[in-house]
């Protein structure tokens, strides 16, 4: 299958120091979600299926189900990861699955492209039992680094239409939950492990 997407490109990069930085993100956000004991795991906007297949295979006990509104995108993830996880399509506005269907809900690097970010957390929200994981990008940061790569024309044009601070993105957490820790790496990911109280 021919496919190409900014996270596919971002993903599939040759280049070994771009895929250490991305590595070492992607150990934070394994262990961050490991924290919580979770066995189900729902990767809501998970695109080609990378995220989810990383945190597969550091523990395969893990049930993970990806969900992405692209039928393109999961038809990738279907047959490059569909192996170790299950995917559908679905949109985050209208998650097609009943209410704390999973243990936790991990979003990463998809609020930034939603122009209804606090529907789509409700959303999260609904279906997560106990927790809900979130990235962002940390801005200004993230905004100088990806206009460098566009430059050099390593980084297509992410496409964000949103932007938090690391005050706006603990704002913008502290709005939806009770409890959260916050983490960063590299100074441009940051990272939110929200605790869902009913």
């Amino acid at each position: 299958m021919s496919y190409s997407s900014a996270n596919h490109q971002k993903y599939t990069y040759d280049n070994r120091l771009y895929q250490w930085h991305l590595r070492a993100f992607l150990r934070l956000l394994y262990r961050m979600l490991a924290e919580t004991g979770a066995r189900s795991v729902l990767d809501a906007g998970c695109g080609e299926g990378f995220v989810a297949d990383f945190l597969a295979r550091q523990d395969p006990d893990l049930h993970i189900t990806g969900v992405d509104l692209s039928p393109a995108a999961v038809a990738y993830a279907e047959e490059h990861f569909g192996q170790r996880v299950r995917f559908r399509t679905g949109s985050l506005y209208k998650l097609p699955f009943s209410d704390q269907a999973f243990d936790a809900v991990v979003c990463s690097e998809v609020l930034e492209h939603l122009e209804a970010p606090e529907r789509a957390v409700r959303e999260l929200r609904r279906v997560a039992r106990r927790y809900v994981l979130i990235t962002v990008p940390r801005e200004p940061y993230f905004g100088w680094l990806n206009a460098l790569g566009r430059r050099l024309g390593i980084s297509p044009d992410p496409g964000h239409v949103n932007f938090w601070t690391r005050q706006g993105f603990r704002a913008f957490v502290e709005a939806h939950f009770d409890a959260a820790r916050f983490a960063r790496r590299h100074g441009i990911y940051q990272l939110a492990l929200a605790e869902v109280r009913r």
